[in-house]
């Protein structure tokens, strides 16, 4: 999947006038069913250039389709996001894992809000994998996988994952002393990258013993990053069954922290600023008081952004220069989360908010 560093680079991407396209179709996983998506994709981008002053250009319009049905094929059961336009030469394919909203947009740069909310529900995670000899440690990062340690170091790889070796979290700590019993080892070595900043979320899997075993010797800190398990032989796994395997926990542990943190911000503890209206929101975005944003899966939300004071706003008259210098911009959630981020704060994608926006104030 894109990283973040390429979302902002297709983020930077500008037209002189709203020449983008952005067209999000899911792709079911039945191969039988394509032949309804050409329809849907003309369907969404009519809906667009409804909600448009412009009309998609008739050859971007071709080229999306055209894309779209080159594309499907391969993406089954994810959702292609397509961006073009003939004026600036652009052409991009972004597959996100899952289904989500399908729309079409049409604006002056791509519309990102549903690869940011896919990046956020399926961030990059490692994968613990053990046995009664071996434990492994893989780093996950969209559809890559790669081997980050192997505990013991010096014990011969299995067939599967010949090659993998230790990269100590510590050079000042000599693997030579670690403990020697496998748990221990690897309860040391999660610990390690826990002090180290790495706050990942973490899968285990193996058998369920020896998953139970290294889960009662982990610290509070490894423990706050335990995603969930898969069960699994060991000796049977590549890499690619791993990551399999380890997406349908992390879709779940995903989940679970959205019902959370929208329980925490709809009904707040005494003494914790929360506000759910979207102008309240907009506010605070605006005044960089927001500590947590919640987005819920809306269409788009159109609004302005005034070039002299920086401000979003709902009308073109909301903000101190009365909408002098207010342009429209397509949807004011995707502004919203853009902002959030740039500020260093939190942002997540709720599917179960019933609302366009919430937020945890500082």
């Amino acid at each position: 999947m894109i990283s973040y560093s390429e979302v902002e680079k297709l983020r930077s991407i500008r037209a002189v006038d709203q020449s983008v396209l952005s067209l999000y179709v899911y792709v079911p996983p039945d191969s039988a069913e394509l032949g309804q998506l050409p329809a849907r994709a003309v369907d969404l981008m009519e809906i667009a250039a409804v909600a448009t002053p412009d009309t998609v250009h008739r050859e971007d319009e071709l080229l999306a389709r055209r894309t779209l049905g080159r594309h499907a094929r391969e993406w089954l059961g994810h959702t292609l996001g397509i961006f073009v336009s003939e004026q600036l030469g652009l052409l991009e394919v972004v597959p996100l894992p899952g289904r989500f909203a399908e729309r079409a947009v049409i604006a002056g740069r791509p519309h990102l809000r549903p690869v940011l909310a896919a990046l956020e529900r399926y961030p990059d995670h490692r994968i613990a994998v053990l046995d009664n000899r071996q434990a492994w440690l893989f780093a996950v990062a969209g559809d890559r996988i790669e081997v980050v340690t192997r505990v013991p170091a010096e014990a011969a790889p299995v067939a599967a994952f010949e090659g993998w070796y230790l990269e100590p979290c510590d050079a000042r700590q000599p693997v030579t002393e670690l403990a020697n019993h496998l748990y221990h080892d690897a309860a040391i070595v999660l610990d390690c990258q826990a002090r180290n900043g790495n706050s990942q979320p973490l899968v285990f899997g193996g058998h369920a013993d020896n998953v139970m075993h290294l889960l009662a010797l982990l610290p509070r800190a490894v423990l706050a990053e335990y995603a969930g398990s898969f069960t699994t032989d060991p000796c049977s796994l590549t890499l690619a069954k791993a990551r399999e395997l380890a997406a349908p926990v992390m879709a779940h542990w995903a989940e679970r922290r959205e019902m959370q943190l929208v329980r925490a911000v709809m009904a707040p503890r005494p003494g914790m600023p929360t506000v759910i209206r979207l102008e309240e929101c907009l506010a605070a975005v605006n005044t960089a008081t927001v500590d947590l944003l919640l987005i819920g899966d809306e269409p788009v939300v159109p609004g302005f952004h005034c070039e002299r004071c920086d401000v979003l706003s709902v009308s073109s008259d909301g903000c101190c220069d009365w909408g002098s210098a207010s342009w429209p911009v397509p949807d004011l959630l995707e502004e919203m989360v853009w902002r959030t981020l740039h500020a260093g704060r939190q942002v997540v994608s709720a599917r179960t908010l019933k609302c366009a926006a919430a937020a945890l104030l500082e």
